[in-house]
């Protein structure tokens, strides 16, 4: 550089050392977690799914699935139609065509309010009322049996009682025993006091009675013994006051006070074993849950002449 030339400006490059990468955050490990239980549940279900015969899942489906029908997106397009137990009227069977349109205040017995549509052609082609609710009624009798079958078969502290109780669907409507085996009293001896597994099997039975609308009829049931205590009790007070047991262990399971149409001792007049009246299995239980036997074209009886006179 010759003496006397501008000095060239000094250029000054500074070298900015980023510091290393920074840890990663845990969001990624909730993610993973929150994926390996989603897949976890979802085998778990293919598992059940598999070891559940079909008859069994028809049975849960149809106890969950109030009855009914109703109209709209919500159920309208399951297995059962958006059936619904607390819709009031006449309704069509699933999948039927035909609409029956109530008034607000309608009731089901109620004829003046109702108007059918779209035509009156069709009108007579609905399905009689009463044959939709003994049907629906029906449905829900078949479903209630077949959830309780079930629990019994596939709860442990159940199972072994699975021949003390029976199942059916009488004239009456859903009926449901419980009876005394050898070996396997539904009360302790000689009072009303209930065993641990009775308590049990009353608070299942609670849990169907709760999803049913149907009134319930509890009576209770003794052997031809005769029963004899130093107070005066017989076998009529002994099955009266198992039933009025029976019906305080189911309120306290959930069953609504006046849900219960009537309790009753029958003591030894209705025995099960015929052939032998001292049999356990005449000792027992009968929990009924009630026919609806409204009918609206049922007419009043005519009254009772009296002394012969016309």
């Amino acid at each position: 550089m010759t003496e006397g030339a501008p000095k060239e400006p000094e250029l000054v490059i500074k070298k900015v050392k980023l510091p290393g990468g920074a840890a990663h955050g845990g969001a990624w490990k909730v993610a993973y977690a929150d994926f390996v239980t989603a897949m976890m549940a979802f085998f778990l279900l293919l598992w059940l799914l598999n070891a559940t015969t079909q008859e069994q899942l028809e049975g849960i489906s149809n106890f969950f699935e109030p009855v009914g029908v109703r109209q709209g997106s919500s159920g309208s397009g399951g297995l059962f139609g958006g059936i619904s137990a607390t819709d009031p009227g006449p309704v069509p069977k699933p999948g039927s065509p035909s609409q029956i349109k109530m008034s607000m205040d309608s009731t089901p017995g109620d004829k003046a309010t109702n108007e059918v549509s779209p035509v009156e052609a069709e009108a007579s082609d609905l399905p009689n009322l009463t044959e939709i609710k003994s049907e629906n009624e029906a449905k829900q009798f078949r479903a209630a049996e077949a959830a309780l079958e079930q629990a019994l078969d596939e709860v442990p502290g159940l199972r072994s009682l699975r021949e003390a109780i029976k199942i059916d669907i009488t004239e009456r409507g859903l009926r449901i025993q419980l009876i005394d085996q050898k070996g396997v009293a539904m009360f302790k001896p000689g009072g009303a006091e209930l065993t641990d597994h009775t308590e049990k099997i009353l608070i299942l039975i609670a849990s169907v009675i709760e999803r049913l609308p149907n009134k319930v009829s509890i009576s209770g049931h003794t052997d031809a013994e005769k029963f004899r205590s130093s107070t005066g009790r017989t076998n009529w007070e002994l099955s009266f006051d198992r039933a009025s047991a029976a019906r305080r262990a189911l309120q306290k399971a959930g069953m609504p006070d006046k849900r219960t149409a009537e309790v009753v001792g029958k003591a030894d007049t209705e025995l099960r074993i015929r052939d032998n009246p001292l049999s356990p299995g005449n000792r027992r239980l009968e929990i009924v849950l009630l026919r609806d036997r409204k009918d609206p074209k049922r007419k009043s009886p005519a009254p009772p002449r009296i002394f012969g006179a016309n």
